[in-house]
């Protein structure tokens, strides 16, 4: 792992996030790209007459918030807490929104807090993780509180029965001294797979990753997310890892994302890999 991707809106929630990429990357001897992308307001002229002097106004208001955010940026990259860590600061400008910065790194991992969407506004327009976990073209982990020392050994691997996810070899970092050995599958109401042809599937799931000894758990729930979440709560684990298609369009319209939908609602870390 070489470049860890942090996006901030400067708010004091970023140091959770920083904290977690600052001890991978002391452990990795990653960089740290700190990225935050200015929001303008919008002139609004009062009258035709208005629109030169509104311009101007405009330009020279502009340019005292990039030199705003730039400063705060640096402020944060160098705050003694991440001492030792390469951080570059990088101000995004020219209008182009945080989410859509993000994905255009190239990166080995992305690490972002979010205080997830929910109601109406998940419905109609989710979360800036959501959008990230959608279009990203490398892991994303998503922490969601303050976590003292990220050493992650509990983690809850929740799977669907989808050979695609057989030929996910590389993760971002070490899954603790036993890696991944717990996993988890979610069977709804309405899913009609014959639990010994899942149970199969796992096994065969982790004997093409090299797992000899896990643990593999199946629980029933209304839906597929309220499963993982309550589980890993059962279980206190430390994080949660999911994988995911990334649709987009029509088709994420109709069949939603399990993973986006675990990232609105859990309270613990939520590692995201592309199947």
């Amino acid at each position: 792992m070489k470049t860890i991707v942090v996006p901030t809106d400067l708010s004091p929630a970023t140091h959770a996030a920083l904290s977690v990429a600052a001890g991978l990357a002391r452990l990795y001897k990653a960089e740290i790209i700190l990225l935050h992308a200015v929001v303008y307001p919008m002139p609004v002229p009062i009258y035709a007459e208005a629109v030169t002097m509104t311009v101007a106004g405009t330009v020279e208001t502009y340019a005292d918030i990039d030199n705003d955010a730039r400063q705060a940026l640096h402020r944060l990259a160098d705050s003694p807490a991440y001492a030792g860590v390469t951080i570059t600061p990088r101000l995004i400008t020219g209008g182009q929104g945080l989410a859509h910065a993000v994905t255009d790194q190239v990166a080995d991992l992305i690490v972002m807090t979010s205080t997830g969407a929910s109601g109406l506004e998940e419905l109609l327009f989710g979360s800036n993780a959501e959008f990230i976990v959608r279009n990203a073209h490398c892991p994303v982990l998503v922490i969601k509180k303050p976590v003292a020392h990220f050493r992650p050994e509990n983690i809850v691997c929740a799977v669907d029965v989808d050979e695609q996810l057989k030929s996910i070899y590389h993760y971002p970092f070490q899954m603790g001294e036993q890696g991944l050995h717990q996993f988890l599958y979610v069977m709804t109401p309405t899913d009609n797979r014959d639990p010994e042809g899942v149970r199969e599937w796992i096994n065969d799931f982790a004997a093409a990753k090299g797992i000899t000894q896990f643990d593999f758990v199946m629980r029933t729930a209304k839906n597929v997310p309220d499963g993982i979440i309550d589980y890993a709560d059962e279980v206190n684990a430390d994080l949660i890892v999911l994988f995911t298609h990334g649709h987009k369009g029509l088709r994420h319209m109709l069949t939603g994302s399990v993973a986006e939908d675990v990232l609105n609602h859990a309270t613990r870390p939520v590692l995201i890999m592309r199947a």
